[in-house]
Order: C-alpha cells, then sequence, then structure tokens
C-alpha cells in the first residue's frame, strides 16, 4: 500500500460527517486486507478508518 495509486482518498463528506472513499482505493486495501498475515485491524488503522468498516467492505467484496 506504498504507492500513490492504492492511497484511499475521501471523494465526499456530507453534513452528518459520513465520508464516501473513491473505489479504486478501496479495492487496493480491501485486496491488501485479504493477504495472508495481515492484520485487518492494523490496515485499517493505518488508514485512518475504523475496523469494522473495513470488514463491511471485505464483506461485500
Amino acid at each position: 500500500m506504498a504507492d500513490q495509486d492504492s492511497e484511499l482518498r475521501v471523494v465526499r463528506q456530507s453534513s452528518d460527517g459520513r465520508r464516501r472513499y473513491d473505489e479504486k482505493g478501496k479495492r487496493a486495501l480491501i485486496e491488501a486486507a485479504l493477504c495472508p498475515g495481515v492484520s485487518v485491524a492494523r490496515m485499517a488503522q493505518q488508514h485512518g478508518i475504523n475496523a469494522d468498516l473495513l470488514r463491511r467492505w471485505i464483506t461485500k467484496y
């Protein structure tokens, strides 16, 4: 996840604080989290999102 193409970017933030993330960055983060030996919680923390959110993304993927 070190290259710029896989960076997770906020596309839009609504008035209630919810954020929308770009699909390309989201998919790269999901695929990185699915690698053997990778902690989902640590991956989420490194990218500034909640671990439960990342787990939901993985489930939908």
